[in-house]
């Protein structure tokens, strides 16, 4: 039986998650774009574009047959590849993917977030459903199995109801934040439907973080009334990116950068009769290695393709969504924490 012709690929921004992330000698492989689309089976990356021809030239070290070029347009008219990656800057996602739709590519893997704002988020959406094509954004918790199967025991009542939810992260509002608002509504969508409201706080404490994207506080308030706590740490202390999810029949505990999940049952207090205490004892509930999220992203991607009826497990609605949240929680912040309604269209 002859093997099925590959899936011509082209990435547009070779920078960190784009490309040098694969030098990691600590990062499970792949961890980039050019790594997953070099690695992957299905698929055959045939072009870089990239304002620096440096970077290009550090993929060859990973992909030799590769073409360079600086001109995304010129790229995507002489390879005609059938699904993008665009890797580049925040601020260039609008314009990128834009060019992408116009060009005919009908599966576009984005990196988070979908633009710069919610106009052109919307105006993304409009144009991606004119051109019928998809959108991926890279979410990655969204493409992390053990991550996928939490979702199904919460959902199954792996701890009983959900009472509340804490969670932390370090280094920018948008830079991270936004993981943590994808992961939360991810994982309780099921059961506590969509983020209604939200409150925004400053985080006043010395915290690194990038000019352009402050470290913010928030509650976030799910339709049922369940409320999560979203706290920002400072990264030059250490890296965070936990949450706490209390039920009635006990705790679940995502941590270590999400790649370990425990779960705490209530056992009788030690100290007090008649009361109850959350174990010190948990059992570990998934692997707790990294796991392969890239190739996950990338069997998502070609699916998405090869079949219209498959859904982009991280939607472009999804990021606007989360884009929503963030603006509310920010213009929260501004007006002394005034609760903001979180409208959808």
């Amino acid at each position: 039986m002859q093997n099925k012709k590959k899936i011509p690929v082209c990435l547009i921004g070779a920078g960190r998650i784009g490309l040098s992330h694969e030098f990691d000698k600590k990062r499970i492989k792949p961890a980039s774009h050019v790594g997953m689309w070099t690695l992957f089976k299905q698929t055959k990356l045939l072009g870089i574009c990239d304002k620096k021809i440096d970077n290009f030239s550090l993929s060859k070290k990973i992909n030799k047959k590769v073409k360079y070029f600086n001109n995304p347009v010129k790229m995507i008219k002489e390879i005609k590849p059938k699904i993008v990656s665009i890797a580049t800057w925040k601020d260039s996602h609008y314009e990128m993917t834009k060019i992408c739709l116009n060009l005919g590519v009908k599966v576009i893997v984005l990196e988070k977030p979908l633009a710069n704002n919610i106009s052109q988020a919307k105006k993304l959406i409009s144009l991606m459903k004119r051109k019928k094509a998809k959108i991926i954004v890279n979410h990655r918790r969204r493409f992390d199995d053990e991550i996928i199967k939490l979702r199904k025991k919460i959902k199954n009542g792996e701890i009983g109801k959900i009472l509340q939810v804490s969670s932390y992260y370090v280094y920018g509002l948008l830079t991270t934040g936004t993981h943590v608002i994808d992961t939360l509504r991810f994982l309780l969508n099921d059961i506590a439907g969509e983020v209604d409201k939200v409150s925004g706080l400053r985080n006043n404490f010395k915290c690194h973080h990038s000019k352009d994207d402050k470290n913010y506080d928030a509650i976030i308030i799910f339709k049922n009334g369940l409320k999560a706590t979203m706290q920002s740490l400072n990264i030059k202390n250490y890296d965070i990116f936990d949450f706490h999810i209390f039920g009635t029949k006990g705790k679940l505990l995502i941590t270590g950068i999400g790649r370990s999940i425990f779960k705490y049952k209530i056992v009788n207090s030690p100290e007090h009769e008649g009361f109850d205490e959350l174990s010190l004892n948990p059992q570990r509930i998934c692997k707790s290695s990294p796991r392969k999220q890239f190739l996950k992203l990338a069997q998502n991607a070609t699916s998405c393709f090869q079949n219209k009826k498959i859904k982009p497990l991280c939607s472009a609605y999804d990021s606007y969504i989360d884009m929503e949240v963030i603006d509310k929680i920010i213009l929260s912040a501004k007006n002394n924490s005034v609760l903001k309604k979180i409208k959808l269209k």
